[in-house]
Protein backbone atom coordinates (compact mmCIF):
# COMPACT_ATOMS: atom_id res chain seq x y z
CA UNK A 1 0.00 0.00 0.00
CA UNK A 2 1.72 3.41 -0.80
CA UNK A 3 2.17 6.36 1.80
CA UNK A 4 -0.56 7.94 3.38
CA UNK A 5 0.89 11.99 3.06
CA UNK A 6 -0.79 14.45 4.56
CA UNK A 7 -1.39 18.16 3.60
CA UNK A 8 -1.42 21.12 5.32
CA UNK A 9 -3.21 24.37 5.73
CA UNK A 10 -0.38 26.91 4.13
CA UNK A 11 -2.78 30.08 4.50
CA UNK A 12 -1.50 33.40 5.31
CA UNK A 13 -4.60 34.80 6.98
CA UNK A 14 -5.76 38.47 5.58
CA UNK A 15 -8.42 39.00 8.15
CA UNK A 16 -9.96 38.54 11.52
CA UNK A 17 -13.52 38.87 12.18
CA UNK A 18 -13.65 38.88 15.29
CA UNK A 19 -17.38 37.13 17.66
CA UNK A 20 -17.77 38.25 21.06
CA UNK A 21 -21.14 37.12 22.56
CA UNK A 22 -20.22 38.55 26.20
CA UNK A 23 -18.29 42.48 24.66
CA UNK A 24 -21.03 45.27 26.09
CA UNK A 25 -21.09 46.68 21.79
CA UNK A 26 -21.82 43.42 20.42
CA UNK A 27 -24.20 43.23 17.48
CA UNK A 28 -24.73 41.59 14.10
CA UNK A 29 -24.83 44.45 12.69
CA UNK A 30 -20.56 45.45 13.67
CA UNK A 31 -17.97 44.58 11.68
CA UNK A 32 -16.06 42.44 13.38
CA UNK A 33 -13.45 44.00 14.82
CA UNK A 34 -12.31 43.61 18.41
CA UNK A 35 -14.19 46.75 19.45
CA UNK A 36 -17.04 46.09 17.66
CA UNK A 37 -17.28 42.30 17.44
CA UNK A 38 -19.91 40.31 16.53
CA UNK A 39 -22.57 38.94 18.05
CA UNK A 40 -23.45 35.44 16.79
CA UNK A 41 -20.95 32.92 15.10
CA UNK A 42 -23.50 32.16 12.31
CA UNK A 43 -23.72 36.12 10.75
CA UNK A 44 -19.39 35.54 10.80
CA UNK A 45 -20.29 32.15 8.84
CA UNK A 46 -22.37 33.86 6.12
CA UNK A 47 -19.47 36.48 5.40
CA UNK A 48 -16.11 34.54 5.46
CA UNK A 49 -14.36 34.52 2.78
CA UNK A 50 -11.43 32.16 1.63
CA UNK A 51 -8.02 33.56 3.68
CA UNK A 52 -9.92 34.73 6.26
CA UNK A 53 -10.70 33.37 10.07
CA UNK A 54 -13.38 34.05 12.49
CA UNK A 55 -12.50 34.21 15.95
CA UNK A 56 -14.68 33.58 18.73
CA UNK A 57 -14.24 34.23 22.04
CA UNK A 58 -15.22 33.42 25.18
CA UNK A 59 -18.46 32.75 26.07
CA UNK A 60 -21.48 30.36 25.63
CA UNK A 61 -23.21 30.48 22.26
CA UNK A 62 -26.85 29.02 21.93
CA UNK A 63 -26.83 28.49 18.01
CA UNK A 64 -26.49 26.35 14.94
CA UNK A 65 -24.09 28.14 12.53
CA UNK A 66 -23.74 27.24 8.73
CA UNK A 67 -21.43 27.82 6.62
CA UNK A 68 -21.57 29.49 3.25
CA UNK A 69 -18.82 30.02 1.56
CA UNK A 70 -15.72 27.55 1.12
CA UNK A 71 -11.78 28.08 0.87
CA UNK A 72 -10.15 27.90 -2.38
CA UNK A 73 -7.38 25.54 -1.32
CA UNK A 74 -4.47 25.02 1.24
CA UNK A 75 -3.68 28.56 0.39
CA UNK A 76 -6.37 30.17 0.59
CA UNK A 77 -8.58 28.66 3.68
CA UNK A 78 -11.30 29.84 5.76
CA UNK A 79 -11.22 28.69 9.61
CA UNK A 80 -13.41 28.93 12.69
CA UNK A 81 -11.32 28.87 15.60
CA UNK A 82 -11.38 29.83 19.33
CA UNK A 83 -9.55 33.37 20.57
CA UNK A 84 -6.52 32.16 22.05
CA UNK A 85 -6.32 30.53 25.60
CA UNK A 86 -10.23 31.33 25.69
CA UNK A 87 -13.28 28.79 26.23
CA UNK A 88 -15.99 28.61 23.46
CA UNK A 89 -19.26 26.60 24.07
CA UNK A 90 -21.50 26.39 21.35
CA UNK A 91 -24.58 25.01 22.59
CA UNK A 92 -27.08 23.43 20.87
CA UNK A 93 -29.69 24.06 23.73
CA UNK A 94 -31.80 26.45 25.44
CA UNK A 95 -32.35 27.63 29.05
CA UNK A 96 -35.75 25.78 30.09
CA UNK A 97 -37.20 28.36 32.73
CA UNK A 98 -40.64 26.87 34.29
CA UNK A 99 -42.60 26.16 37.45
CA UNK A 100 -42.19 22.12 37.90
CA UNK A 101 -45.18 21.16 39.57
CA UNK A 102 -46.61 18.13 41.49
CA UNK A 103 -49.92 17.43 42.04
CA UNK A 104 -50.85 13.62 44.29
CA UNK A 105 -54.50 12.54 45.25
CA UNK A 106 -54.95 13.48 48.53
CA UNK A 107 -56.59 10.41 50.95
CA UNK A 108 -59.68 12.65 50.91
CA UNK A 109 -60.16 13.38 47.75
CA UNK A 110 -61.19 11.27 44.46
CA UNK A 111 -58.79 11.48 41.54
CA UNK A 112 -60.29 13.81 38.92
CA UNK A 113 -59.68 12.92 35.39
CA UNK A 114 -59.76 16.27 34.03
CA UNK A 115 -56.56 16.96 36.22
CA UNK A 116 -52.84 16.12 36.11
CA UNK A 117 -51.36 13.91 38.54
CA UNK A 118 -47.81 12.68 39.28
CA UNK A 119 -48.85 9.80 41.79
CA UNK A 120 -45.17 9.57 43.10
CA UNK A 121 -43.55 12.19 45.36
CA UNK A 122 -40.35 11.81 43.10
CA UNK A 123 -42.00 12.63 39.94
CA UNK A 124 -42.79 16.44 38.47
CA UNK A 125 -44.49 17.98 35.50
CA UNK A 126 -44.65 21.17 33.65
CA UNK A 127 -45.77 21.85 29.98
CA UNK A 128 -42.99 22.11 27.19
CA UNK A 129 -44.79 24.77 24.52
CA UNK A 130 -44.39 23.98 20.62
CA UNK A 131 -42.96 27.83 20.90
CA UNK A 132 -39.96 27.03 22.71
CA UNK A 133 -38.59 25.26 19.68
CA UNK A 134 -37.67 26.84 16.44
CA UNK A 135 -40.70 25.84 13.88
CA UNK A 136 -39.06 23.80 11.52
CA UNK A 137 -37.50 21.24 14.08
CA UNK A 138 -39.12 20.22 17.17
CA UNK A 139 -37.26 17.00 19.12
CA UNK A 140 -39.54 15.85 21.36
CA UNK A 141 -41.94 15.59 18.32
CA UNK A 142 -39.98 13.16 16.36
CA UNK A 143 -38.49 9.70 16.72
CA UNK A 144 -34.88 8.78 16.87
CA UNK A 145 -35.67 7.54 13.43
CA UNK A 146 -38.98 8.76 11.57
CA UNK A 147 -40.95 6.03 9.31
CA UNK A 148 -39.55 7.73 6.37
CA UNK A 149 -35.76 7.64 7.11
CA UNK A 150 -36.63 3.37 8.23
CA UNK A 151 -36.91 3.00 4.79
CA UNK A 152 -33.63 3.93 3.95
CA UNK A 153 -32.31 2.09 7.06
CA UNK A 154 -33.73 -1.52 6.30
CA UNK A 155 -30.23 -2.84 8.44
CA UNK A 156 -32.06 -1.52 11.15
CA UNK A 157 -35.83 -3.18 10.50
CA UNK A 158 -35.26 -5.42 13.75
CA UNK A 159 -35.84 -2.57 15.71
CA UNK A 160 -38.10 -0.12 14.42
CA UNK A 161 -40.24 -0.33 16.73
CA UNK A 162 -38.03 -0.66 20.22
CA UNK A 163 -36.41 1.47 22.15
CA UNK A 164 -34.48 3.63 21.60
CA UNK A 165 -35.28 4.03 17.92
CA UNK A 166 -38.69 4.76 18.78
CA UNK A 167 -37.56 7.05 21.89
CA UNK A 168 -38.26 11.11 21.45
CA UNK A 169 -34.73 13.07 19.71
CA UNK A 170 -35.12 15.30 23.34
CA UNK A 171 -32.32 16.09 25.13
CA UNK A 172 -32.95 17.40 28.75
CA UNK A 173 -30.36 18.57 31.35
CA UNK A 174 -29.73 18.94 34.85
CA UNK A 175 -27.50 21.20 35.97
CA UNK A 176 -25.33 19.80 33.01
CA UNK A 177 -25.87 16.22 33.59
CA UNK A 178 -28.40 14.52 30.58
CA UNK A 179 -31.42 13.12 32.07
CA UNK A 180 -32.61 9.70 30.61
CA UNK A 181 -35.81 9.33 28.10
CA UNK A 182 -38.18 6.49 29.10
CA UNK A 183 -41.03 5.23 26.50
CA UNK A 184 -43.08 4.10 29.51
CA UNK A 185 -44.54 7.24 32.05
CA UNK A 186 -44.98 4.77 34.89
CA UNK A 187 -41.55 4.00 34.88
CA UNK A 188 -40.10 7.26 35.77
CA UNK A 189 -40.70 6.19 39.51
CA UNK A 190 -38.10 3.79 39.43
CA UNK A 191 -34.61 5.75 37.35
CA UNK A 192 -33.84 8.90 38.56
CA UNK A 193 -32.83 11.25 36.43
CA UNK A 194 -35.60 10.29 33.58
CA UNK A 195 -38.24 11.71 31.77
CA UNK A 196 -40.99 11.43 29.41
CA UNK A 197 -43.18 13.41 27.44
CA UNK A 198 -46.63 13.07 26.21
CA UNK A 199 -46.70 14.39 22.84
CA UNK A 200 -50.60 14.66 22.70
CA UNK A 201 -51.03 17.05 25.24
CA UNK A 202 -46.70 18.62 25.71
CA UNK A 203 -46.60 17.65 29.03
CA UNK A 204 -43.01 17.08 29.86
CA UNK A 205 -42.65 14.75 33.44
CA UNK A 206 -39.81 14.03 34.94
CA UNK A 207 -38.13 12.13 37.91
CA UNK A 208 -35.27 14.56 39.00
CA UNK A 209 -31.53 13.66 40.18
CA UNK A 210 -31.09 13.45 44.08
CA UNK A 211 -35.25 13.56 44.20
CA UNK A 212 -35.57 17.31 45.08
CA UNK A 213 -37.29 19.82 44.09
CA UNK A 214 -36.09 20.58 40.73
CA UNK A 215 -37.48 24.42 40.50
CA UNK A 216 -34.15 25.29 41.85
CA UNK A 217 -31.51 23.63 39.38
CA UNK A 218 -31.07 25.06 36.15
CA UNK A 219 -32.27 22.80 33.13
CA UNK A 220 -31.36 23.28 29.55
CA UNK A 221 -33.90 21.72 26.36
CA UNK A 222 -31.86 20.73 23.21
CA UNK A 223 -33.07 22.32 20.38
CA UNK A 224 -30.96 22.04 17.16
CA UNK A 225 -30.68 19.20 14.34
CA UNK A 226 -27.19 20.15 13.88
CA UNK A 227 -24.40 22.33 15.50
CA UNK A 228 -22.79 23.17 12.45
CA UNK A 229 -24.49 22.45 8.98
CA UNK A 230 -23.37 23.78 6.17
CA UNK A 231 -25.42 26.06 3.79
CA UNK A 232 -24.86 23.11 1.05
CA UNK A 233 -23.63 19.68 -0.33
CA UNK A 234 -19.42 19.92 -0.74
CA UNK A 235 -18.00 23.14 0.38
CA UNK A 236 -14.46 22.77 1.20
CA UNK A 237 -10.96 23.89 3.03
CA UNK A 238 -12.57 24.99 6.11
CA UNK A 239 -10.69 24.31 9.44
CA UNK A 240 -12.84 24.15 12.87
CA UNK A 241 -10.49 25.01 15.67
CA UNK A 242 -10.89 24.87 19.65
CA UNK A 243 -14.04 24.51 20.11
CA UNK A 244 -17.05 22.86 22.25
CA UNK A 245 -20.09 21.46 20.73
CA UNK A 246 -22.46 19.70 23.36
CA UNK A 247 -26.75 19.29 23.38
CA UNK A 248 -27.32 18.62 19.83
CA UNK A 249 -30.89 16.90 19.83
CA UNK A 250 -29.96 15.08 16.64
CA UNK A 251 -31.16 11.71 14.96
CA UNK A 252 -29.89 8.46 14.62
CA UNK A 253 -29.86 7.96 11.03
CA UNK A 254 -26.69 6.86 9.27
CA UNK A 255 -25.70 10.48 7.46
CA UNK A 256 -26.66 13.95 7.66
CA UNK A 257 -27.32 13.60 11.56
CA UNK A 258 -23.68 14.82 13.07
CA UNK A 259 -24.01 17.00 15.89
CA UNK A 260 -21.11 18.29 13.64
CA UNK A 261 -20.82 17.25 9.68
CA UNK A 262 -19.25 18.92 6.64
CA UNK A 263 -22.26 17.84 4.64
CA UNK A 264 -20.31 16.02 2.05
CA UNK A 265 -17.17 18.32 2.14
CA UNK A 266 -13.63 18.00 1.32
CA UNK A 267 -10.37 19.20 2.60
CA UNK A 268 -11.86 20.24 6.05
CA UNK A 269 -9.53 20.17 9.53
CA UNK A 270 -11.42 19.78 12.14
CA UNK A 271 -8.51 19.57 15.16
CA UNK A 272 -8.73 20.02 19.15
CA UNK A 273 -12.24 20.56 19.27
CA UNK A 274 -14.86 19.23 21.83
CA UNK A 275 -17.92 17.21 21.01
CA UNK A 276 -19.87 15.66 24.27
CA UNK A 277 -23.36 14.96 25.34
CA UNK A 278 -25.24 15.10 21.98
CA UNK A 279 -28.29 12.65 20.87
CA UNK A 280 -26.87 10.95 18.17
CA UNK A 281 -23.69 10.74 16.60
CA UNK A 282 -20.67 13.52 17.66
CA UNK A 283 -19.12 14.16 14.27
CA UNK A 284 -19.82 13.53 10.43
CA UNK A 285 -17.34 13.70 7.64
CA UNK A 286 -18.11 11.78 4.69
CA UNK A 287 -18.48 12.61 1.47
CA UNK A 288 -22.14 11.19 1.22
CA UNK A 289 -24.07 13.89 3.08
CA UNK A 290 -27.77 12.11 3.09
CA UNK A 291 -29.33 9.15 2.26
CA UNK A 292 -31.15 8.52 -0.69
CA UNK A 293 -34.63 9.35 0.57
CA UNK A 294 -33.83 12.48 2.88
CA UNK A 295 -36.08 14.51 2.60
CA UNK A 296 -33.75 17.26 3.36
CA UNK A 297 -34.01 20.48 0.98
CA UNK A 298 -30.11 20.23 0.90
CA UNK A 299 -30.24 16.71 -0.61
CA UNK A 300 -28.49 15.92 -3.88
CA UNK A 301 -29.32 12.35 -5.54
CA UNK A 302 -27.14 10.88 -7.27
CA UNK A 303 -24.75 12.90 -6.48
CA UNK A 304 -21.88 13.41 -9.17
CA UNK A 305 -19.53 15.40 -8.54
CA UNK A 306 -15.97 14.68 -7.63
CA UNK A 307 -14.69 13.23 -4.30
CA UNK A 308 -11.43 14.16 -3.50
CA UNK A 309 -11.88 13.71 0.26
CA UNK A 310 -8.78 14.62 2.43
CA UNK A 311 -11.03 15.56 5.33
CA UNK A 312 -8.45 15.37 8.30
CA UNK A 313 -9.87 14.78 12.09
CA UNK A 314 -7.41 15.62 14.44
CA UNK A 315 -6.91 15.91 18.19
CA UNK A 316 -10.59 15.73 19.37
CA UNK A 317 -11.86 14.81 22.31
CA UNK A 318 -15.39 13.44 21.66
CA UNK A 319 -17.57 12.01 24.29
CA UNK A 320 -21.08 10.96 25.84
CA UNK A 321 -22.47 10.69 22.22
CA UNK A 322 -25.89 8.14 21.92
CA UNK A 323 -24.71 6.32 19.11
CA UNK A 324 -21.19 7.16 17.65
CA UNK A 325 -18.24 9.29 18.42
CA UNK A 326 -17.59 9.65 14.73
CA UNK A 327 -19.17 8.44 11.71
CA UNK A 328 -19.15 8.52 8.29
CA UNK A 329 -19.81 7.65 4.25
CA UNK A 330 -17.07 7.05 2.33
CA UNK A 331 -13.68 8.53 3.62
CA UNK A 332 -11.73 9.21 1.07
CA UNK A 333 -7.81 9.91 1.53
CA UNK A 334 -8.82 11.04 4.88
CA UNK A 335 -6.55 11.33 8.22
CA UNK A 336 -8.19 10.48 11.48
CA UNK A 337 -4.93 11.21 14.05
CA UNK A 338 -4.61 11.64 17.49
CA UNK A 339 -8.52 12.05 18.86
CA UNK A 340 -10.22 10.40 22.33
CA UNK A 341 -13.19 9.21 22.16
CA UNK A 342 -15.14 7.49 24.53
CA UNK A 343 -18.03 6.63 27.02
CA UNK A 344 -20.18 6.73 23.88
CA UNK A 345 -23.08 4.22 22.63
CA UNK A 346 -25.53 5.63 26.08
CA UNK A 347 -28.18 4.56 23.19
CA UNK A 348 -27.27 0.91 23.56
CA UNK A 349 -28.05 0.38 19.75
CA UNK A 350 -25.96 -1.94 18.03
CA UNK A 351 -28.52 -3.77 16.08
CA UNK A 352 -29.17 -0.23 15.03
CA UNK A 353 -25.39 -1.07 13.37
CA UNK A 354 -24.59 2.55 13.05
CA UNK A 355 -22.98 2.89 16.49
CA UNK A 356 -18.73 2.97 17.30
CA UNK A 357 -16.53 4.82 18.58
CA UNK A 358 -15.18 5.83 15.39
CA UNK A 359 -17.62 4.02 12.25
CA UNK A 360 -16.36 5.00 8.67
CA UNK A 361 -18.55 3.18 6.17
CA UNK A 362 -16.17 2.82 2.52
CA UNK A 363 -12.55 3.83 4.01
CA UNK A 364 -10.62 4.64 1.12
CA UNK A 365 -6.58 4.78 1.19
CA UNK A 366 -7.48 6.06 4.84
CA UNK A 367 -5.48 6.18 8.14
CA UNK A 368 -6.67 5.78 10.89
CA UNK A 369 -4.07 6.36 13.52
CA UNK A 370 -3.14 6.60 17.72
CA UNK A 371 -6.90 7.21 18.84
CA UNK A 372 -7.64 6.60 21.84
CA UNK A 373 -10.94 4.77 22.30
CA UNK A 374 -12.49 3.34 25.44
CA UNK A 375 -16.33 2.69 27.34
CA UNK A 376 -17.77 2.27 24.39
CA UNK A 377 -21.14 0.55 25.07
CA UNK A 378 -23.20 -1.58 22.42
CA UNK A 379 -21.01 -0.70 19.43
CA UNK A 380 -17.25 -1.29 17.95
CA UNK A 381 -14.46 0.85 19.01
CA UNK A 382 -13.52 1.29 15.46
CA UNK A 383 -15.57 -0.06 12.72
CA UNK A 384 -14.53 0.04 8.47
CA UNK A 385 -17.80 -0.53 7.23
CA UNK A 386 -18.20 -2.24 4.06
CA UNK A 387 -15.88 -2.26 0.96
CA UNK A 388 -12.68 -0.93 2.37
CA UNK A 389 -9.61 -0.59 0.32
CA UNK A 390 -5.76 0.14 1.06
CA UNK A 391 -6.86 2.11 4.22
CA UNK A 392 -4.97 1.24 7.50
CA UNK A 393 -6.11 0.90 11.40
CA UNK A 394 -2.23 1.70 13.09
CA UNK A 395 -1.36 2.44 16.86
CA UNK A 396 -4.73 2.97 18.31
CA UNK A 397 -5.40 1.84 21.93
CA UNK A 398 -8.44 0.69 22.51
CA UNK A 399 -10.58 -0.99 25.44
CA UNK A 400 -13.50 -1.11 27.78
CA UNK A 401 -15.46 -2.02 24.66
CA UNK A 402 -18.75 -4.03 25.29
CA UNK A 403 -19.83 -5.54 21.76
CA UNK A 404 -21.25 -8.76 19.98
CA UNK A 405 -18.50 -7.87 17.46
CA UNK A 406 -15.29 -6.67 18.20
CA UNK A 407 -12.38 -3.77 19.33
CA UNK A 408 -11.93 -3.17 15.47
CA UNK A 409 -14.05 -4.85 13.08
CA UNK A 410 -13.27 -4.49 9.12
CA UNK A 411 -16.21 -5.63 7.68
CA UNK A 412 -17.18 -7.10 3.93
CA UNK A 413 -13.83 -6.01 2.28
CA UNK A 414 -12.55 -7.54 -0.84
CA UNK A 415 -9.20 -5.55 -1.16
CA UNK A 416 -6.02 -5.00 1.61
CA UNK A 417 -6.08 -3.01 4.68
CA UNK A 418 -4.03 -3.10 7.20
CA UNK A 419 -4.43 -3.19 11.21
CA UNK A 420 -1.00 -3.23 13.26
CA UNK A 421 0.34 -1.98 16.26
CA UNK A 422 -3.04 -1.41 18.10
CA UNK A 423 -3.54 -2.51 22.02
CA UNK A 424 -6.71 -3.86 22.19
CA UNK A 425 -8.01 -5.47 25.94
CA UNK A 426 -10.68 -5.59 28.28
CA UNK A 427 -13.36 -6.30 25.31
CA UNK A 428 -16.73 -8.42 26.11
CA UNK A 429 -16.88 -9.50 22.46
CA UNK A 430 -14.18 -10.31 20.09
CA UNK A 431 -10.79 -8.56 19.65
CA UNK A 432 -10.33 -7.96 15.94
CA UNK A 433 -13.67 -9.04 13.27
CA UNK A 434 -13.31 -9.44 10.03
CA UNK A 435 -16.38 -11.25 8.68
CA UNK A 436 -17.39 -10.90 5.29
CA UNK A 437 -13.43 -10.05 4.34
CA UNK A 438 -10.64 -11.21 2.34
CA UNK A 439 -7.40 -9.99 1.78
CA UNK A 440 -6.72 -8.55 5.18
CA UNK A 441 -3.64 -7.82 7.06
CA UNK A 442 -3.78 -8.29 11.11
CA UNK A 443 -0.17 -8.10 12.48
CA UNK A 444 1.27 -7.18 15.57
CA UNK A 445 -1.11 -5.99 17.25
CA UNK A 446 -1.66 -6.86 21.08
CA UNK A 447 -5.36 -8.38 22.08
CA UNK A 448 -6.03 -8.84 26.12
CA UNK A 449 -8.55 -10.13 27.94
CA UNK A 450 -11.57 -10.58 25.40
CA UNK A 451 -14.47 -12.70 26.08
CA UNK A 452 -14.88 -13.91 22.32
CA UNK A 453 -12.56 -14.79 19.65
CA UNK A 454 -8.89 -12.90 19.86
CA UNK A 455 -9.51 -12.80 15.57
CA UNK A 456 -12.44 -13.84 14.19
CA UNK A 457 -13.42 -13.83 10.72
CA UNK A 458 -15.92 -15.76 8.65
CA UNK A 459 -17.81 -15.44 5.55
CA UNK A 460 -21.56 -14.40 7.10
CA UNK A 461 -23.82 -13.40 4.25
CA UNK A 462 -24.61 -13.36 0.75
CA UNK A 463 -23.78 -9.96 0.18
CA UNK A 464 -21.87 -8.78 -2.81
CA UNK A 465 -20.77 -5.92 -4.28
CA UNK A 466 -19.53 -5.24 -8.06
CA UNK A 467 -20.83 -8.98 -8.81
CA UNK A 468 -18.08 -9.77 -6.70
CA UNK A 469 -19.72 -11.95 -3.42
CA UNK A 470 -17.57 -11.74 -0.36
CA UNK A 471 -15.86 -14.61 1.10
CA UNK A 472 -13.29 -15.24 4.30
CA UNK A 473 -10.86 -15.94 2.34
CA UNK A 474 -6.43 -14.51 1.77
CA UNK A 475 -6.31 -13.24 5.72
CA UNK A 476 -3.46 -13.18 7.12
CA UNK A 477 -3.00 -12.91 11.19
CA UNK A 478 0.64 -13.05 12.53
CA UNK A 479 3.16 -11.45 14.67
CA UNK A 480 0.41 -10.67 17.41
CA UNK A 481 0.68 -10.92 21.08
CA UNK A 482 -2.73 -12.47 22.47
CA UNK A 483 -3.44 -12.65 26.43
CA UNK A 484 -6.19 -14.22 27.90
CA UNK A 485 -8.02 -14.80 24.89
CA UNK A 486 -12.02 -16.04 25.81
CA UNK A 487 -11.02 -18.16 22.66
CA UNK A 488 -8.68 -18.47 19.98
CA UNK A 489 -8.51 -16.88 15.90
CA UNK A 490 -11.38 -18.71 14.33
CA UNK A 491 -10.60 -18.21 10.76
CA UNK A 492 -11.43 -20.90 7.48
CA UNK A 493 -7.90 -22.99 7.83
CA UNK A 494 -7.76 -24.24 4.50
CA UNK A 495 -7.93 -20.15 3.41
CA UNK A 496 -6.06 -17.80 5.65
CA UNK A 497 -3.26 -17.68 7.85
CA UNK A 498 -2.38 -17.46 11.32
CA UNK A 499 1.03 -18.00 12.65
CA UNK A 500 4.00 -16.44 14.49
CA UNK A 501 1.76 -15.18 17.32
CA UNK A 502 2.04 -15.30 21.00
CA UNK A 503 -0.40 -16.55 23.26
CA UNK A 504 -0.20 -15.78 26.89
CA UNK A 505 -1.87 -16.97 29.76
CA UNK A 506 -2.27 -15.12 33.02
CA UNK A 507 -4.84 -17.01 34.38
CA UNK A 508 -6.47 -20.10 35.14
CA UNK A 509 -7.89 -21.70 33.29
CA UNK A 510 -6.27 -21.62 30.62
CA UNK A 511 -8.89 -21.09 27.71
CA UNK A 512 -6.49 -21.65 24.41
CA UNK A 513 -5.27 -25.24 24.22
CA UNK A 514 -2.24 -24.20 21.23
CA UNK A 515 -1.70 -27.84 20.76
CA UNK A 516 -5.07 -28.44 19.62
CA UNK A 517 -5.21 -25.27 17.63
CA UNK A 518 -1.98 -26.47 15.77
CA UNK A 519 -3.52 -29.68 14.69
CA UNK A 520 -6.62 -27.52 13.17
CA UNK A 521 -3.69 -26.14 10.74
CA UNK A 522 -3.24 -23.05 12.59
CA UNK A 523 -0.40 -21.55 14.57
CA UNK A 524 2.31 -24.05 13.55
CA UNK A 525 5.27 -21.42 14.60
CA UNK A 526 3.06 -19.52 17.06
CA UNK A 527 4.24 -19.92 20.94
CA UNK A 528 2.49 -20.56 24.10
CA UNK A 529 3.95 -19.16 27.56
CA UNK A 530 2.47 -18.33 30.64
CA UNK A 531 3.16 -14.77 32.67
CA UNK A 532 1.96 -12.02 34.77
CA UNK A 533 -0.09 -9.01 32.82
CA UNK A 534 -0.84 -5.74 34.16
CA UNK A 535 -2.59 -3.22 32.06
CA UNK A 536 -3.28 0.15 33.29
CA UNK A 537 -5.84 2.33 31.79
CA UNK A 538 -4.90 5.06 33.90
CA UNK A 539 -1.54 5.90 33.78
CA UNK A 540 -1.21 4.26 31.51
CA UNK A 541 1.73 1.33 31.53
CA UNK A 542 1.94 -2.52 30.17
CA UNK A 543 3.80 -5.04 32.32
CA UNK A 544 4.32 -8.09 31.16
CA UNK A 545 6.44 -11.32 32.91
CA UNK A 546 7.65 -14.79 31.96
CA UNK A 547 10.14 -17.48 32.68
CA UNK A 548 9.80 -17.68 28.85
CA UNK A 549 11.45 -15.49 26.72
CA UNK A 550 9.36 -14.45 23.34
CA UNK A 551 11.26 -15.77 20.32
CA UNK A 552 12.04 -13.79 17.12
CA UNK A 553 9.78 -13.98 14.27
CA UNK A 554 10.37 -13.40 10.46
CA UNK A 555 9.71 -9.67 9.91
CA UNK A 556 6.43 -8.55 8.05
CA UNK A 557 7.13 -6.05 4.76
CA UNK A 558 4.02 -3.89 5.55
CA UNK A 559 5.14 -2.97 8.77
CA UNK A 560 8.32 -1.35 9.43
CA UNK A 561 7.88 0.57 12.82
CA UNK A 562 6.14 -0.11 15.98
CA UNK A 563 3.25 1.62 18.06
CA UNK A 564 6.36 4.34 18.90
CA UNK A 565 7.23 4.39 15.19
CA UNK A 566 10.73 3.09 16.39
CA UNK A 567 11.77 1.38 13.09
CA UNK A 568 11.86 -2.91 13.00
CA UNK A 569 15.72 -3.72 12.47
CA UNK A 570 17.06 -6.74 10.61
CA UNK A 571 15.25 -9.61 9.78
CA UNK A 572 13.46 -10.61 12.35
CA UNK A 573 11.24 -9.04 14.68
CA UNK A 574 9.94 -9.66 18.08
CA UNK A 575 5.96 -10.08 17.59
CA UNK A 576 3.63 -7.55 19.09
CA UNK A 577 3.29 -3.30 19.05
CA UNK A 578 6.74 -3.24 20.71
CA UNK A 579 10.55 -3.64 19.32
CA UNK A 580 11.97 -4.11 22.41
CA UNK A 581 10.11 -6.68 23.92
CA UNK A 582 11.99 -9.43 23.71
CA UNK A 583 13.29 -9.53 27.47
CA UNK A 584 11.47 -11.95 30.38
CA UNK A 585 10.27 -8.94 31.90
CA UNK A 586 8.69 -6.26 29.95
CA UNK A 587 7.60 -2.55 30.79
CA UNK A 588 6.61 0.21 28.40
CA UNK A 589 4.49 3.21 28.37
CA UNK A 590 1.02 3.64 26.27
CA UNK A 591 1.44 7.64 25.60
Amino acid sequence: MKEYTIWKDKTRYTKEIVVNCRHPQCSDSNPGTADLPLQTINTAAKIVKPTEKVVICSGIYRESFRPVNSGSGPEGMISYEAAPGERVVVKGSNIFSVKWKQKMVLTDELPDDSNIFTWSRKIWYCEIPDSFFDPQYNPFKLKNVEAIEHEDMPWARQIKDKAPLKLTRGLIFQNGKRLTPLANNDDLRLVEGSFFIDHDTNILYMHPYDNKDPNTDLFEVGTKENIVKPMQIGLSYIKIQGLCFEHCANSLVRTGSGAVTALGGHHWIIENNTIRQNNGSGLEFGYFAFEEKSPDPLNIQPRTDENPGGMIIRGNEVYQCGTAGMRSFIVHEGFVIGNHIHHCGWQDAENHWECGGIKILLARHTLVKNNVIHDIQGANGLWLDFDNKKSRATGNIIYNIQTIQGGIYVEASIEENLVDNNIIFNIDGNGIYLNDSKNQHVYHNLVANVTGHVVHGMKASDRSIDGVFFTSEGNSVKNNIFVNGGKSVFLDPAKNTSDNNVFVCSKEPDTIDLPAVKKSGFEKKSQSLRGHFVINEDIPYLYLSSKSTIEPVPKIALVTSDYHDRNHEGNTVVPGPFVDINEKEFFTLLE
